[in-house]
């Protein structure tokens, strides 16, 4: 089994169930965990259920869509650990609404939260693993990348990351750093009415949704020193939605 002993993992933006099975999953092959998220009661739940569960893990509240709370947040963990490994950006903010009804703000606020972490983090933890000759870079993005009507704003911002992961693979290659980006489709929430999970269910080619865990597997796949020899690559996580997008409206 693949295992992730020593190896420091951040995980960001962590008030949703997929945050929490990725840091499950990790700690469950030995990864030591950092947790952030700019809001401070996420970050102390993910660690009060992580330790529930005999889990360990060290949690910063800052904002990573900030160039200073970027920067405050590695140096904390850096003074924890000593080294980071592996960077899970996670941030999604769904931003919904026909495009003549939105305003200015709502574009710079679909910047700022789905892609500002990303940039803010790897430009930190790059020059960090540089020095360790060993890091992973894991962005995960939305099927929605692709477009839906009402999700201009949303999809404009997600499909940045597909070039932005491409482009930091080319660029850290040679540094033993891989970068690749997970596009999850519909994942199942506690949230969710059984209506709800009928009704995306039955647009899914599987006809059933995928759940947090299948994004942590993906998540664990491309942190594996298994994985060293795959950079800048798309894994879709959407039971086969991904390839009729356009009709499964």
């Amino acid at each position: 089994m693949e295992t992730f002993k020593d190896r420091v993992v951040l995980i960001e933006s962590v008030g949703d169930e997929i945050g929490y099975a990725i840091a499950l999953m990790m700690a469950s092959k030995g990864a030591k965990l950092a947790v952030l998220d700019i809001n401070g009661k996420n970050t102390s739940h993910m660690v009060s259920k992580l330790k529930e569960n005999g889990i360990e893990a060290y949690g910063v509240t800052s904002d990573p869509a900030d160039c200073t709370g970027a920067k405050q947040a590695i140096a904390s963990i850096m003074e924890k650990y000593g080294r980071i490994d592996i960077l899970v950006n996670n941030s999604d903010m769904i931003v919904k609404n026909e495009i003549v009804n939105t305003k200015a703000q709502n574009w710079y606020q679909g910047a700022k939260n789905n892609m500002d972490p990303a940039y803010f983090l790897s430009r930190e933890v790059i020059p960090i693993m540089r020095k360790q000759s060993h890091g992973r870079i894991i962005n995960i993005g939305s099927v929605e990348y692709l477009g839906l009507p009402h999700t201009s704003i949303y999809s404009a911002a997600k499909s940045s990351m597909l070039g932005f992961t491409r482009s930091l693979a080319l660029e850290t290659a040679k540094d033993h750093i891989t970068v690749n980006w997970i596009v999850k489709g519909d994942i199942h929430s506690s949230k969710m009415s059984e209506e709800q999970v009928e009704k995306l269910a039955a647009k899914i080619p599987v006809k059933k949704l995928g759940t947090p865990d299948d994004v942590a597997g993906a998540v664990s796949f491309f942190a594996a020193d298994t994985s060293k020899f795959i950079t800048g690559q798309t894994f879709f996580v959407c039971g086969g939605k991904s390839l009729y997008f356009s009709m499964s409206i």
